[in-house]
């Protein structure tokens, strides 16, 4: 056992509380309360460092921040994805034995999943922003106006210069349709991640009335699929870098 595993069994509520009992029938009561609050104090620290949700919040890396999510869209899909998450791993920490250090695992790959949504939704909102402060209107009426004083003038500079103006406010308004699509693209890709971890969460449960060779090979397979979810997670954010990179919208 780690100290870690150790610190979060000593400073359990419970623990604590019959520490503090101890202490004080022992000081006011009989003297002979105390040792006897102390061995159980003692013995609740020992059987809770073998408590697979402990020895789970020990092995876990300290959190990053996340970013904070004003939208409401966005937000509603995290919470959703955090709460199937938090199952996941109440389930897998629940198991006991050896089926607990097979789903442990996946509940890790399934926090490395809510952090990817978090970064995802982080751009959603981005976009979001950029998009409402866009006014569509006025760049289509800006390519009509430069349109007509294109047709207006004859010099060979002018025109040179306005249609430079007017190639960048229809790419700026090519890269808006883009963001669009983003949008769109993202919330599906928070839907997908949802749905993948509730799946996962079924699986879960069902392993905990399984023989331990199917557990293995259903593991293995569910550990496969949210892999290759968070691989096309990356190559998607990738691109969602590279479009927001465009549209200036960061």
């Amino acid at each position: 056992m780690n100290t870690t595993t150790l610190l979060l069994a000593a400073r359990q509520s419970l623990a604590i509380i019959v520490l503090i009992v101890a202490l004080v029938a022992g000081l006011t009561v009989t003297i002979w309360l105390l040792p006897l609050g102390v061995l159980a104090y003692v013995l609740m620290v020992f059987f809770g460092m073998r408590d697979p949700v402990l020895i789970d919040a020990a092995r876990r890396p300290p959190p990053t921040p996340r970013p904070r999510l004003a939208s409401p869209t966005f937000r509603a899909q995290i919470e959703a994805i955090e709460r199937t998450q938090q199952e996941i791993a109440r389930s897998a920490a629940q198991s006991g034995g050896p089926l607990a250090r097979l789903l442990l695992p996946i509940a890790d790959q399934g926090r490395e999943l809510v952090e990817e949504a978090y970064i995802l939704a982080d751009k959603g909102q981005i976009i979001e922003r950029y998009l409402a402060s866009v006014d569509r209107r006025k760049l289509e009426q800006d390519v009509a106006s430069i349109d007509q004083q294109m047709r207006a003038t004859q010099d060979p500079y002018t025109l040179s210069q306005l249609a430079e103006t007017r190639r960048a406010r229809l790419e700026k308004i090519e890269n808006v349709r883009d963001l669009d699509t983003y949008i769109g693209r993202i919330s599906a890709q928070l839907q997908n991640i949802n749905a993948s971890l509730d799946n996962v969460l079924a699986e879960t449960v069902r392993l905990r009335t399984a023989d331990a060779a199917s557990a293995d090979s259903t593991t293995s397979q569910v550990a496969r699929r949210l892999a290759d979810l968070k691989s096309d997670m990356d190559a998607f954010q990738s691109v969602l870098d590279t479009a927001l990179a465009r549209s200036g919208a960061v």
